[in-house]
């Protein structure tokens, strides 16, 4: 190759000698060295590029190539040799910094370390471009203090809210917001980023306060959320850190009430809330809040049991705040709180109590009723049983209960309406807790309202099924799961599930607990009123009631009822079975009380009823004789009970026994002849047995099956005589819509006389052997000195009905009423009665006043249309097909007294039989004298709308009766007045009788009738009823002196005796208070059977001993 350079002639050879380099040496200028040295440089040939710059006389070159030198050899030696490579960077950086080389000085520093030396030659050397790495300089060198001032310096804002949040200089960060807030107004740099440094700013301010909420300073937080720049943002931030009192302060501070005490709604303080509603002005809400926390607080504050309520220290001043809001709402629901306060606030007073709860009920206060009847029934359980009333009204209304309640009084009455309440309100509050599992809305006002107040708890929101507890210590919360409480802070919720469970638990247990309560006050009244009270009534309501409270118990499967207290429920509901005494008992008379006929006539009754059915045959084996009379006389008394209680009822009767024909013909409800016969039957049979066998059929259950069978017989004529006590038991064995006449039968081919014999000859072994029949009241466990004579006034009112309803002569009944023994038993006006028959009376009249002088009147039954023609005063008419159900007939049996009573034209009525034109010497009573003046007050109303002749006939036969009466009147007044000038009373009384007397002569005794008159009638009646007592004490004297005049003449008929050879000459009388008697009675008699029973019930046991 250097061969062909040579021939091209492009090398010389030369010899190297000093020659050769003087040859080649040129001195090169200062430029060409300093532009050697940069291109060295450049090249990072630092040495040499030091030399060229020495050459070229460039000091400033010379030292940036050796710093940079140092520099890069420092760099190398950074993992051998560090000290040496921080010397050699050190002294590069000083090198820079010498000449001007502020940002590789900077850098060097950097390096080292020396961050905030670094920073200041940014920030003084380097001018506004290099701001932010002066801020990040001395960032890095912990003075972000600093830092935040560069960068604030170069607008750079984000850098420098973040050294503010580095250095926890958060106040100066805040300042730098609030200063560039101010600028943007005429900062254009500013304000073109103004959205920006907001949301910078935002960012900065939540690092900020989460920052505190972390060190747990609260105060500081609250000041960088109000630095937010939208209230939501505020709202936002607070609630995602759960920092709820923070977010209550700041709603507070900006005035939004409503959400304020939403908040404090979820921190449970409900103290704060109703000053939060307050301010707000929401004061119905408020009012409301207060009586929940005051209620929940008065039973579950201090780990209390609940009921009853308690006070606490702040309950009174809380409680007239409430007073205080609801007077801003409105006049009701001021009045509403107010009724509510009282409940809340008033003790155990009756007087106090009564009027509370009349204004609950009149606002319709849901919570204040509840509290205050549970206040009324536990006033109740602590009175003594002596110092209950026995008042006897059947229809206990609210009337009647707020009367002797604000009297400052109790009774039995009161405490059964009272439990009745609060049974009605606990089943409400029981069922509605049962439907919160069912439903995702709740409605939070009555029951709702009363059961989140009482427990404590609240609805987190309306849509929620979550409820919030106001007191998570309260007892009623023991019966939940722990693991169910869901604890926040200081809240603790509990599902609607759970809540519901615990609740109704507590609930049962509660109207459990006061049920056996009420029972044992109940049970209490009951045993004194064995003692103190006569009523059969009082005692009968104590025994239903009994019943219904202790068998609803026992009939809730889900009441938790533990052994003793279902042994009380189940002795409670045997104690009820007495009730079967008290319908039915020995002297019929007390079955005649209205009351008791209504009580009889309930639906609980019936269930008692059949009750005693059903213990009465629940045994092994075959029924007895007295089994199956209780039953039967139920059944008769009060209609068929269910059909799966009859069923075993009727299983349990033998085929072989003489009552299973009548049982069935029960079954079939077919009253024919063969009913009637079976029923005769089973009776003859049950009779003639041997009656010393064990639990035979009661006299009393007999003889009213008897009864019952004489009254049901079908009837040849359209009529038929019975006692007003038979008459109303048939109709109470009636549906209450039944019709009257379904089960009694007119039939003209049916004969009676072999039933009538039957019972005939029984009654008559009874009055004859009366021995017999005292021993078998004995044997029934009946007392005898007081039965026995109930038994023959019973029997002899039997015999009275055979001679009205059947061929008997009326001789067969004073046979057996002349005899002493019989008649000494005997009330002595029923004797008297029946022997007016021998002064000429009429044997209907004499056995009408029989009856009505023991209490018990004649009916007379219409079965068919035509009108019934008897004219019999004390007698009552009653002609059933004019009425379509019982209770018709019911109110007019027991009629409401009122000051005037009007009837329709066509409504029917009962009246005792129109007397015929009065002789002289007829009775003058006040009852007659009313009952003419009623009577014509209907028939006159009734001629208004029907033009009727034989009404107006009516009328003015009514008027001379009338007549007669003012006559009487008139007389005695002149009497009074003469003797008495000065008494006003008697003066006005004796005006209106003249008035009346003067209206009366206006009623035209021709065709012709004065309907001015009869208007004018009509209103004058209620101005005279007005001066009743002073004409009722007028009719009285009259009546002592009459029957004084009576009494003298009974005396001497009785003291002549009877002829009782005349009636008794076939018939051996026995007296059972007479041994002597007695034993000749057995003697003669054969063992106190008849030739007739003995022949025909020959080996049978029989009735004698």
């Amino acid at each position: 190759m250097l061969d062909y350079w040579k021939r091209l002639c492009l090398v010389q050879v030369r010899k190297i000698d000093d020659s050769l380099a003087e040859a080649m040496q040129r001195a090169s200028s200062p430029e060409e060295w300093k532009s050697q040295g940069i291109k060295l440089f450049w090249e990072k040939n630092y040495e040499m590029a030091i030399m060229c710059f020495e050459k070229a006389g460039e000091e400033t070159w010379e030292k940036r190539a050796k710093a940079s030198g140092l520099r890069a050899t420092a760099d190398s030696l950074h993992g051998s040799n560090s000290e040496e490579a921080r010397v050699m960077l050190r002294e590069a950086a000083e090198i820079f910094d010498s000449i001007g080389q502020a940002d590789s000085a900077a850098e060097c520093f950097c390096d080292l370390g020396d961050y905030e030396r670094a920073g200041r030659i940014y920030l003084e050397k380097c001018g506004t471009s290099e701001l932010r790495k002066a801020g990040e300089c001395f960032s890095l060198a912990g003075r972000h203090e600093k830092a935040a001032d560069v960068y604030a310096k170069g607008n750079l804002f984000k850098e420098c809210l973040s050294a503010c949040n580095k250095g926890n200089i958060f106040d100066l960060g805040l300042q730098y917001i609030e200063y560039w807030k101010q600028q943007a107004s005429h900062n254009s740099l500013v304000m073109t980023q103004f959205k920006e440094i907001d949301k910078i700013a935002q960012e900065f301010l939540e690092k900020c306060a989460s920052e505190c909420y972390s060190r747990n300073d609260h105060e500081l937080l609250m000041k960088f959320v109000r630095a937010f720049h939208t209230m939501e943002s505020k709202r936002d931030f607070l609630k995602s850190l759960d920092c709820l009192e923070g977010l209550l302060m700041l709603e507070e501070e900006s005035r939004n009430f409503n959400e304020a005490a939403e908040i404090a709604r979820q921190l449970g303080d409900i103290l704060r809330e109703i000053d939060l509603m307050e301010k707000a002005k929401e004061f119905e809400k408020a009012s409301l809040l207060v009586i929940s926390y005051v209620l929940s607080n008065s039973l579950w504050a201090s780990r209390s049991e609940g009921w009853p309520l308690k006070s606490f220290p702040e309950k009174n001043r809380l409680l007239m705040r409430a007073i205080s809001f609801a007077q801003k709402v409105s006049e009701s629901f001021h009045a509403s709180i107010c009724a509510e306060v009282d409940a809340l606030s008033h003790d155990s007073n009756l007087s106090e109590l009564m009027p509370c709860y009349v204004a609950s009920k009149q606002y319709e206060t849901v919570i204040g009723e509840i509290l205050l009847v549970r206040k009324l029934l536990d006033t109740h359980f602590q009175v003594h049983p002596a110092k209950y009333g026995w008042e006897t009204e059947s229809n206990f209304d609210p009337m009647l209960f707020n009367e002797i309640i604000s009297r400052n009084q109790v009774s039995c009455g009161t405490l059964i309406y009272v439990w009745n309440l609060w049974k009605v309100r606990s089943r409400e509050i029981i069922e509605y807790l049962d439907s919160l599992e069912k439903i995702d809305f709740i409605k939070c006002d009555g029951i709702a309202r009363f059961c989140c107040d009482y427990f404590g708890v609240r609805l987190l929101n309306n849509l929620s099924v979550t409820f919030l507890l106001m007191n998570p210590n309260a007892a009623w919360i023991r019966n939940v799961d722990q693991r169910f409480l869901v604890r926040s802070k200081s809240i603790v919720t509990l599902d609607a599930r759970h809540f519901s469970s615990a609740a109704r638990k507590y609930w049962q247990h509660e109207l459990l607990s006061s049920g056996l309560r009420f029972l044992e006050v109940l049970q209490s009244l009951y045993r004194s009123s064995m003692v103190k009270s006569p009523s059969k009534y009082y005692q009968g309501i104590c025994l239903t009631s009994i019943f219904d409270v202790a068998n609803f118990f026992l009939g809730e499967k889900s009441f938790d009822i533990k052994k003793g207290d279902a042994w009380k429920l189940g002795d409670a509901v045997q104690l009820s079975t007495r009730y079967f005494e008290i319908v039915f008992p020995l002297d019929f008379q007390h079955s005649l009380s209205e009351n008791m006929i209504s009580l009889r006539q309930t639906e609980l009754s019936k269930n008692l009823l059949e009750e005693i059915i059903s213990r009465n045959i629940s045994t092994r084996g075959e029924l007895t004789y007295g089994q199956i009379g209780r039953a039967v006389m139920i059944i008769l008394g009060s209609g068929k009970p269910k059909s799966d209680l009859f069923e075993r009822f009727a299983k349990g009767v033998s085929d072989n026994n003489p009552w299973k024909p009548f049982v069935e013909s029960l079954r079939r409800k077919c009253e024919s002849k063969d009913y009637f016969e079976a029923l005769s039957h089973a009776l003859g049979e049950t009779f003639y047995i041997n009656w010393r066998a064990s639990d035979y059929i009661s006299p009393n259950c007999f003889f009213y099956l008897v009864e019952r069978l004489l009254f049901l017989l079908p009837r040849s004529r359209g009529f038929f005589f019975t006692t007003k006590s038979s008459f109303v038991e048939y109709l109470i064995s009636l549906e209450s819509d039944a019709n009257p006449t379904a089960s009694l039968v007119t039939d003209k081919k049916f004969d009676p006389s072999g039933i009538i014999n039957s019972v005939f000859g029984m009654i008559e072994q009874c009055l004859c052997d009366r021995a017999s029949t005292a021993e078998w009241i004995k044997k029934s466990h009946i007392d005898c000195k007081y039965y026995f004579p109930v038994l023959m006034l019973r029997l002899c009112v039997i015999l009275c009905l055979f001679c009205l309803n059947s061929v008997l002569s009326i001789d067969v009944v004073l046979k057996h009423v002349s005899v002493p023994p019989i008649r000494s038993q005997l009330p002595r006006e029923f004797c008297e009665a029946i022997f007016s028959v021998r002064r000429n009376k009429m044997y209907v009249d004499a056995i009408a006043g029989a009856l009505k002088a023991i209490g018990d009147p004649l009916v007379i039954v219409g079965l068919t249309e035509k009108k019934l023609e008897f004219l019999c005063p004390d007698a009552v008419l009653v002609s059933l097909r004019l009425f379509s159900c019982r209770n018709e007939i019911m109110e007019i049996l027991f009629p409401v007294q009122r000051n005037v009573t009007k009837a329709s034209a066509t409504a029917p009525v009962i009246m005792q039989s129109p007397k015929p034109t009065p002789k002289t010497g007829s009775k003058l009573s006040s009852d007659n004298f009313w009952g003419h003046i009623r009577e014509l007050s209907e028939t006159i109303d009734s001629i208004k709308t029907r033009n009727d002749v034989n009404l107006k006939s009516y009328v003015l036969e009514k008027k001379v009766l009338v007549e007669e009466h003012i006559n009487f009147l008139t007389a005695a007044m002149s009497r009074l007045t003469a003797e008495e000038d000065e008494n006003t009373t008697y003066i006005n009384a004796t005006g209106m009788i003249k008035q009346l007397s003067d209206i009366f002569s206006n009623l035209s005794d021709t065709s012709e009738f004065d309907l001015e008159a009869s208007s004018q009638f009509g209103e004058y009646l209620k101005r005279f009823e007005a001066i009743r007592p002073q004409i009722d004490a007028l009719f009285m004297q009259n009546d002592r002196a009459i029957f004084e005049g009576i009494d003298k003449k009974n005396d001497q008929a009785i003291s002549e005796g009877i002829d009782e050879k005349k009636f008794s000459s076939n018939e051996h009388v026995a007296a059972v208070n007479n041994p002597t008697n007695r034993a000749a009675a057995e003697s003669s008699h054969g063992k106190g059977k008849n030739k007739k029973n003995k022949k025909s019930k020959k080996g049978k046991g029989g009735r004698g001993k």
